[in-house]
């Protein structure tokens, strides 16, 4: 017998995102600007009814730039400062490093834009 699928649904982009989530965008774009990020999106449960204010961590997938020397620092400091800004664990994708097209694709219908360099 197959196992039931399960599906979440996603929040229309135009409604807000929880609010344990917007009332740190301020911060996190002030980050993104300091980290020299290009984009960053919220993805997963928070887009979803599924969200858990407790328990639910934070997908952010992130346009990290140029790859320069300094990237691996830049994206360490990204993701330590986002969790301390959140008070939750942060998950953090390089829009780069999704491969798979599949992937590609959910991430580009299923994410809320929260910043994009000027």
């Amino acid at each position: 017998m197959l196992e039931p699928i399960h599906v979440m649904m996603y929040r229309d982009t135009s409604m807000n995102l929880p609010t344990e989530i917007s009332n740190h965008l301020d911060e996190l774009r002030v980050l993104a600007v300091d980290c020299g990020i290009r984009s960053v999106s919220v993805i997963g449960s928070a887009c979803t009814d599924a969200f858990d204010p407790i328990r639910s961590d934070l997908d952010l997938l992130v346009d990290f730039g140029d790859y320069t020397d300094d990237l691996g620092a830049r994206m360490l400091r990204f993701s330590a400062d986002a969790q301390r800004i959140f008070g939750r664990h942060v998950d953090v994708m390089s829009q780069h490093g999704i491969r798979n097209k599949t992937w590609q694709a959910i991430h580009a219908a299923c994410q809320v834009p929260v910043y994009a360099a000027a």
